[in-house]
């Protein structure tokens, strides 16, 4: 039978093992969902495949035959294409010129532009980004760089295809699409490996599952053999129902006394105003349909952009930028860590401390036990930032930003991209910030994780935007993905759209 198999993979950084004797095989014309948290060697696991990383031990073979040293360009030949989660594309060159990166037309020893608009044009009219084709790639949003990575992929006519995290950064229209692609390649006999931490998607896109913890293979199984708390329970080697009991305590010990009011607010490339009043120990979760100015809205808040007219604390008061903002006890977390979050080159200790020591002045001496309280795992304070995985790093921000106790927590998809047991995590330490008194407004692509985040919390709703302003607010039991789903579709479409599962 025509397989992909991995025999025995070991893989080894200095001290920390990432993988160990991995084995596992995927027959082509199969979806195979790989799953585990932060350092369970998933992407390790990819690199490999790729040509990006060798393997210490253990042998790569397609149908019986032993690759054996993969080189990027030996991978490639033998139809191996991997999407990478930290994007391979270069923002001096257009999006028509990344897209066809691999394999650029050329006319003599000249790069043919005029077959590579050609060529282009129908790859990235499939993802909407045709209109983009001529601009330089920095100019896209980041859902579109993450279609771009994935259109990449699919002009070079894959065998095998590895798919690591690319739907972490796409709204569902979108995943819809990726879906589409991937049941195409499926069916034309493409074997894929995808990596995701969205459940639905796996259960959406796969037909089986391999989970890896702690870089060893736990188990693989069928997808019709098994259910979330069956995956999340080999995933953590955890009771889920215990982890979920224990989360429930949570409870809100604030009233409704508002912190902050916004009236007449603008979000820049939208004609309509937003009014929100945001109470101290309320967690807000802001969902929306892609470019409809969820993230305008955070943003907005931090005065990121432009000054903030506002009522803070019942005084009328402009917040004229974001340094001024952290001064008054904002916070702010973006989803994109190396952009946003983190200063990579930085140690682990300088980036949880850059907002108290060098923003406020204020020198914190607690900011390892701060990081040992996140769980944040690490060898030493003194590493790169950059060495540890996403999840860690997203922890070392938000310990950063407890360091400083905030009044007012504003996170922009803050959990893209990394495990489901790390972002269970991180829910808690937002709950917990919350039912100290401050105020969170969160926003996610992912309309179970609001579900999730919200239903554990007494004093919490849930507000749907669209074109750039709060057309519904939902609370208690009226917190459900079906119910975002129908409140994110605009009220003028034809009306099957609206019951179409999310």
């Amino acid at each position: 039978m025509s397989k992909l198999e991995c025999l025995n993979i070991s893989k080894s950084y200095g001290a920390v093992r990432a993988l160990r004797d991995v084995s596992l095989d995927v027959a082509f014309g199969e979806v195979r969902a790989i799953l585990g948290g932060n350092g369970s060697g998933k992407s390790t696991l990819a690199k490999i495949l790729g040509g990006a990383a060798y393997a210490d031990s253990g042998e790569v073979r397609i149908s019986g035959m032993p690759l054996r040293s993969i080189t990027p360009i030996l991978a490639k030949r033998n139809g191996i294409v991997v999407t990478s989660q930290e994007l391979s594309l270069l923002a001096n060159l257009t999006v028509e010129e990344n897209l066809l990166l691999c394999g650029l037309p050329r006319r003599g020893v000249f790069t043919d532009r005029r077959a590579i608009r050609g060529s282009a044009a129908r790859a990235l009219d499939c993802f909407g980004l045709a209109r983009h084709a001529a601009s330089d790639v920095s100019t896209l949003a980041a859902n579109q760089l993450y279609l771009l990575e994935f259109a990449k992929a699919l002009v070079q006519r894959p065998r095998i295809l590895v798919i690591d995290e690319i739907t972490s950064a796409l709204y569902r229209d979108e995943v819809a699409l990726v879906k589409e692609e991937v049941h195409r390649l499926r069916d034309d006999g493409c074997c894929v490996l995808f990596i995701s931490h969205r459940m639905n998607e796996i259960f959406d896109i796969c037909d089986s599952v391999t989970v890896l913890r702690n870089g060893e293979h736990i188990d693989t199984c069928a997808l019709a053999d098994v259910d979330e708390d069956g995956l999340l329970a080999r995933m953590s080697g955890q009771d889920v129902q215990k982890v979920s009991s224990r989360t429930s305590s949570y409870a809100a010990q604030c009233g409704d006394e508002h912190f902050l009011s916004i009236r007449g607010l603008r979000l820049d490339g939208f004609d309509r105003t937003i009014d929100l009043d945001i109470a101290k120990g309320e967690i807000i979760g802001v969902a929306g349909l892609q470019g409809n100015g969820q993230s305008g809205l955070v943003r907005a808040l931090f005065a990121l952009d432009a000054p903030l007219a506002a009522e803070l604390e019942g005084r009328r008061t402009t917040i004229h930028n974001a340094k001024r903002a952290v001064h008054m006890g904002f916070a702010f977390v973006s989803g994109d860590r190396e952009r946003e979050g983190t200063f990579a080159i930085r140690s682990v200790i300088e980036n949880e401390g850059v907002v108290t020591d060098l923003v406020l002045g204020k020198v914190n001496r607690e900011k390892e036990g701060i990081l040992r309280e996140y769980g944040v795992a690490m060898r030493s304070v003194q590493q790169p930032i950059r060495t540890l995985s996403g999840g860690n790093q997203q922890k070392v921000v938000l310990a950063r930003w407890t360091s400083a106790k905030p009044s007012l927590l504003l996170a922009d998809d803050p959990t893209k991209g990394i495990d489901v047991n790390a972002r269970s995590e991180v829910h808690q330490f937002i709950r917990a910030l919350a039912a100290s008194g401050a105020a969170v407004v969160f926003v996610s692509s992912d309309s179970e994780e609001l579900v999730k985040l919200t239903g554990l919390y007494e004093n919490a709703r849930v507000i749907v935007m669209y074109r750039g302003q709060i057309v519904h607010s939902l609370a208690g039991e009226e917190i459900t993905a079906e119910n975002i789903a129908y409140h994110e579709v605009p009220r003028e479409t034809v009306s099957h759209v609206l019951h179409e599962p999310a």
